[in-house]
């Protein structure tokens, strides 16, 4: 029986990825399969997760009732949690392909931005925008991730560059949030760059002592980060900032390690942050620190390769040591504007060295711990009813079969968000 009452929604028939199985550096299996599975959902959670034949049973229990329960057929395909998208800058304006092509022509990105492109550029494009603007070209991008399989996604500040205008961005993110669908964690990244029209020490001085503390005061942001690199921030000022937001509840994020060796994984370690980001350059010593201080490792292979940068972050530095590798796309107008699950997952396998499972892992599994969000990633009773069925037998063909997406069916907190079932086939198109 069910104790709780019956089922809103059941799927049968599925190979079910449950996430339970451990990531390690060794290629054991982690998505703790379930052959010829069924789950059933109750309002937002998950209310059983197992073999079908076992649910047959219980469903036999409830009688005529049962037949009214909607279901979905899942075929013998795969069925994962929901993706969780744990680091981008999804809320922005303007247009930097020029600098794409600056690229492309060997100009690096501290050059470009001691230009005056690069994060500025967006800055200038942010504060000229009109909030329906922001908020238009933001609903589509999360649309086209969601329609992918994604349910929840984490979006920064950080090109508003003034408390006035971070506060804005913030806020947009929460109305964003109210009619997305995806779930939006917001992160307050006030640390991003120095602002074009403020001395660099008063900038982290407005962070520290007004910026965060209304922030707080209006629970705009779920998280706190900040970018430790040549021409963005030191390590003084990051401490300054995360232990700020740390003492203002806010969970704390670090970009490190991006474009030099800088011991920003240490750094992260040290002061208790829930991930450090990028990680191109950090060493068997800082991914050690990580791992003790139980530091997310969020790997973004795809800014690597807009960036054409030969050392994306190589994911068996981190497996090897014993940190939890996430997966994320770090979507952003000027180093990675790639909108690709598809893509993203092959860009783990491809240049960062996951298997197949451990990409998907960490694209779910790995995502909930680097937002501490304990409640979603795994497929268990109880957890979040955040799902994708997938027009795939295994995960082995997610990046396998790059450039398109194959998720189906998403829901997220138990309601479909996007049903693409009567779409072509793709998986062996």
């Amino acid at each position: 029986m069910f104790a709780a009452g019956p089922p809103s929604l059941l799927i049968r028939r599925a190979r079910i990825a449950t996430m339970t199985g451990a990531q390690t550096s060794l290629g054991d299996e982690p998505l703790g399969m379930i052959e010829n599975g069924a789950i059933a959902v109750r309002g937002q959670t998950l209310q059983f997760v197992g073999a079908d034949a076992e649910l047959q049973t219980r469903l036999q229990a409830l009688g005529p009732l049962a037949a009214q329960i909607p279901s979905l057929d899942a075929e013998g395909k795969l069925v994962s949690p929901g993706l969780i998208d744990c680091h981008t800058h999804l809320l922005f304006a303007g247009d930097r392909g020029h600098e794409h092509a600056l690229r492309l022509r060997g100009a690096t990105y501290l050059e470009i931005a001691q230009a005056g492109g690069g994060i500025r550029s967006t800055v200038r494009s942010m504060r000229q925008a009109k909030d329906a603007q922001l908020l238009s070209a933001a609903r589509e991008r999360v649309a086209r991730l969601a329609r992918s399989g994604v349910t929840t996604l984490e979006c920064k500040s950080g090109y508003g560059l003034s408390v006035a205008q971070e506060l804005r961005a913030l806020r947009l993110l929460r109305t964003l949030g109210e009619t997305s669908a995806c779930e939006i964690v917001p992160t307050l990244l006030g640390l991003h760059a120095a602002p074009p029209d403020l001395d660099r020490g008063l900038w982290v001085k407005a962070v520290v002592q007004e910026l965060i503390p209304e922030v707080a005061r209006e629970q705009l942001a779920h998280g706190c980060d900040a970018f430790l690199e040549q021409g963005a921030f030191d390590a003084t000022e990051c401490r300054a900032a995360l232990n700020a937001g740390a003492k203002a509840g806010l969970v704390g994020r670090l970009h490190a390690d991006q474009l030099t060796p800088g011991m920003g994984a240490e750094l992260a370690a040290a002061l208790g942050c829930a991930s450090a980001d990028h990680l191109e350059h950090t060493t068997p010593e800082g991914a050690a620190a990580m791992a003790r201080a139980g530091t997310t490792a969020v790997l973004l292979p795809l800014a690597a390769w807009f960036l054409r940068d030969a050392h994306a972050a190589q994911a068996r530095l981190f497996l090897h040591q014993g940190c939890t590798v996430a997966l994320a796309s770090n979507l952003n107008p000027g180093s990675q504007r790639i909108e690709s699950v598809s893509m993203l997952l092959a860009a783990g396998c491809l240049l960062s060295g996951l298997t197949p499972a451990q990409a998907l892992w960490a694209l779910t599994r790995g995502g909930a711990a680097a937002l501490r969000k304990a409640d979603r990633g795994q497929l268990a009773p109880d957890l979040r009813a955040d799902l994708v069925l997938w027009d795939a037998q295994s995960a082995d063909h997610l990046p396998y079969h790059a450039g398109v997406e194959h998720a189906r069916v998403v829901i997220r907190a138990g309601m479909i968000v996007s049903d693409l079932r009567d779409q072509p086939a793709l998986q062996c198109s």
